[in-house]
């Protein structure tokens, strides 16, 4: 469980800081307070749950646990998806773009995957309650952030027709990219289990969409 704990959750501080950065962009290019604000709050956050997983890593593997890490993001198969999909939306300047990319469809995949599926599903039933409460901040966290991006883009989308059609395109873009690259690290620490739980995550984004009015 340590060792599943290490490979999976370390190397997720680098997506974190992924969205450091695409929320500070957002906060530096976007229009009107009331969006871009919450976004520098936001991508604060994100810079927090990176700091948090590399405490995690650091109380599971100590400073190994990093290196490791960051050599399994630079250099591992299981890896590559998922960062070169970060690395894609870093180069993303629409800021609204950028709002989806990472808000909507890279959080809104990979918490409730990762933190809710797997750390208080899978592995907290199958005795890893300790790894669920070192990540509780995270999981918290990302129950809330969803409701703010939920709005965010209710909002946006009932402002005109265009506005829906184009997140809509946006979010079922990025979304099938995080899902495939998600995907694979998952799948190295739980087997065939991965593809019902991706699938579940994909199920409880497309049910946010809908109800944020941008269906897929």
């Amino acid at each position: 469980m340590r060792d599943q704990a290490i490979a999976l959750l370390v190397p997720l501080r680098h997506a974190a800081w992924g969205g450091n950065q695409n929320n500070v962009l957002i906060a530096g290019y976007g229009y009107g307070t009331p969006f871009t604000q919450p976004c520098l709050y936001h991508g604060m956050d994100c810079l927090a749950v990176a700091q948090y997983i590399s405490r995690i890593g650091l109380m599971l593997g100590g400073t190994e646990a990093l290196a490791s890490a960051k050599q399994q993001w630079v250099d591992s198969e299981t890896w590559q998806p998922l960062r070169r999909l970060v690395e894609d939306t870093l180069v993303i300047r629409d800021p609204f773009e950028a709002f989806v990319a990472q808000n909507i469809a890279i959080d809104g995949l990979l918490y409730p995957l990762v933190f809710e599926s797997v750390v208080d599903g899978v592995w907290a039933q199958n005795g890893g309650a300790a790894i669920s409460m070192l990540a509780q901040f995270i999981t918290d966290w990302g129950a809330e952030e969803r409701k703010w991006a939920d709005s965010v883009i209710k909002i946006a989308a009932a402002e005109s027709a265009q506005n829906a059609a184009v997140i809509t395109e946006w979010a079922g873009a990025w979304s099938a990219r995080a899902a495939a690259a998600l995907l694979p690290p998952v799948a190295a620490v739980l087997g065939s289990q991965a593809d019902a739980l991706v699938a579940h995550a994909v199920d409880m984004l497309q049910a946010r969409l809908a109800k944020a009015g941008t269906p897929l």
